[in-house]
């Protein structure tokens, strides 16, 4: 009940911000088409910067999930990068609301600085993720670095995929970022 709700609620934000834009766009309004009150909004999202950008954020957690039950013995990038085809099969099974995410994100300044917060709960979540599968403290600057990198990595993806509109190319595109940085550390 709780997910349908929330969810419920991103695809009003969407409708509306479609209809009237992001800055007319609602707590209200969006509780509102959904039936219910500001209030329950405000149990669900803490802004509707939130509402828009759940269907990415949602996902930092089962990343995080997926990379604790990589083998420890397997490097971290790759670890990483296995981890991450949790993101890849999301934004791959939903592209529309992907696009219209990450038009939002490139041209909403609120929602942007919301997305990069949240992209910094990810850091530290893959860190801590990271740090339990190899037996390191998760606060370590070295994960986190190798986490935020790998973040860049799925920022580039997206972004590339947004500009050729076709978002089933994600994984190939994060292939490509990562060998990027590859040649670039090398």
């Amino acid at each position: 009940m709780r997910e349908t709700i929330r969810a419920e609620l991103t695809a009003a934000a969407m409708k509306s911000i479609g209809e009237v834009g992001f800055a007319a766009t609602t707590a209200s309004a969006i509780a509102a088409a959904v039936g219910v009150t500001e209030r329950t909004f405000f149990r669900y999202f803490a802004t509707k910067e939130d509402a828009v950008l759940q269907p990415i954020e949602a996902l930092g957690p089962s990343i995080a999930d997926e990379l604790r039950r990589r083998p420890a013995g397997e490097s971290p990038l790759r670890a990483l990068r296995v981890a991450f085809e949790v993101a890849v099969a999301s934004v791959t099974a939903d592209p529309a609301t992907m696009a219209t995410v990450m038009r939002l994100n490139r041209s909403e300044p609120a929602l942007r600085r919301r997305h990069l917060q949240q992209q910094d709960l990810w850091v530290a979540a893959l860190a801590e993720a990271q740090g339990e599968r190899l037996g390191l403290p998760g606060d370590s600057p070295a994960l986190r670095m190798q986490c935020a990198v790998m973040m860049l990595a799925w920022e580039k993806a997206l972004v590339a995929c947004y500009g050729l509109d076709d978002f089933a190319r994600a994984g190939e595109e994060l292939d490509i970022a990562l060998g990027e940085l590859r040649s670039f550390v090398a």
